[in-house]
């Protein structure tokens, strides 16, 4: 579902006055409702319903419209305000600044600026309105090749189905490639945060996210370039991140690396809820077995936290048998996910969810039914995700 946004339009020129507001309603995302006053005739803000995003369009001479803007931060002191101005002119852009203009874009219009300044509007409402905190998932296979980062991308779109608000974070540092399953292509990644952790905030980390035409929000991980050296991303920087997210969204998907760095081991130790990504090969379950003792060492509990799901099952005599396995992992299964090579390859080249190719149906059946919560078998409260590891913190001082 998408975000619903006030908008009150300012200007004395209507035909720009339209076109920002046809740029702001094709925006993915947000469901926008717009007014449109002409400032040159007189208006009373006083008597209007605060908007979240009050947009000043400035003229020819723009001392007009800087007025306006300084009566806009008095008036309506907790709308953002965006300056637009014909010319990016340095000395009309600090003059807005300094009449209370929050952000400033010139025309043309780019709908790409105009959605990071709309996001930004998202991200400070949700921490105006204390929106309530969410669940960390984390889904890790601890060998490469099972299909983890299809799995993360398609439970997005389940939980975006469910009405469930989602952020995708893609902690693959040396390969990810959540960006090409969604078909986006993000203008900044975790590279920006990591180089500007001092300033990292809701707003800035908005910020560096990009929106998928469903809903999705996404933080991207590096793009791979020749020579440069892999992102490190400390557990520090990791948790934060990961936070910041646990704020803003009812739940923050998280697709790792299948190498145990730092970034991988701090959102295991923080997950709500970690999906153990395995096939039925030896070497899968041999992977699944050795990263679920490293969990235990760590101080999770797999009982609790670990959900081992199957990939890619053939339902071929070749294959170990899920009972056997269930029995060396000491974990019972909680999803299957059948083998179709040619409907996730059609998925993957296409940029699009299972459930939109053909055939697709199944797979993304399978997935969706973890969106729901197993059952816990001890009904004692259990510590989950920040609260176990603050309180691990606790005891450990």
């Amino acid at each position: 579902m998408d975000e619903a946004l006030n908008v009150l339009c300012l200007s004395t020129d209507a035909g720009l006055s339209t076109e920002v507001v046809t740029t702001l309603g094709a925006l993915p995302g947000f469901t926008v409702s717009a007014r449109e006053l002409d400032y040159g005739s007189g208006i009373d803000l006083h008597v209007l319903p605060e908007p979240q995003l009050t947009v000043v369009i400035l003229g020819t001479d723009p001392l007009p419209g800087l007025a306006v803007i300084e009566e806009v931060h008095r008036v309506l002191p907790s709308a953002q305000v965006l300056a637009l101005a014909s010319e990016e002119q340095p000395e009309t852009l600090i003059k807005a600044m300094r009449a209370g203009a929050d952000e400033f874009l010139p025309f043309p219009l780019e709908p790409s600026a105009l959605l990071k300044v709309c996001v930004k509007v998202s991200a400070l409402r949700s921490v105006t309105n204390g929106a309530a905190k969410g669940e960390v998932w984390v889904a890790h296979g601890p060998k490469a090749g099972v299909g983890v980062t299809t799995f993360v991308a398609n439970l997005g779109f389940a939980l975006r189905a469910a009405g469930r608000e989602a952020a995708l974070v893609d902690l693959d540092v040396y390969s990810g490639d959540l960006a090409l399953f969604l078909n986006v292509t993000p203008g900044y990644s975790l590279r920006d945060i990591a180089s500007n952790f001092r300033r990292l905030d809701s707003v800035f980390l908005q910020g560096t996210m990009i929106r998928h035409r469903s809903g999705l929000g996404l933080l991207a991980a590096p793009p791979p370039n020749p020579g440069e050296v892999p992102l490190v991303l400390t557990t520090e920087q990791t948790l934060r991140i990961l936070e910041l997210l646990d704020g803003m969204y009812q739940v923050t998907l998280v697709d790792t690396t299948s190498v145990p760095v730092e970034s991988t081991r701090a959102a295991l130790s923080c997950a709500d809820r970690i999906f153990l990504i395995t096939e039925l090969t030896l070497p899968a379950l041999r992977a699944s077995a050795r990263a679920l003792e490293a969990l235990r060492q760590e101080g999770v509990d797999p009982r609790t936290t670990v959900e081992l799901v199957v990939n890619k099952y053939a339902n071929r005599s070749w294959e170990v048998s899920p009972g056997e396995a269930s029995k060396t992992l000491r974990l019972p299964i909680r999803a299957m996910i059948p083998r179709d090579d040619a409907v996730v390859y059609t998925a993957v080249n296409s940029g699009l969810p299972l459930e939109q190719v053909r055939g697709g149906a199944g797979l993304q059946r399978a997935i969706a039914a973890l969106v729901a919560a197993p059952a816990s078998p001890d009904p004692r409260p259990m510590l989950q995700g920040f609260r176990r590891l603050f309180s691990g913190a606790e005891r450990r001082a």
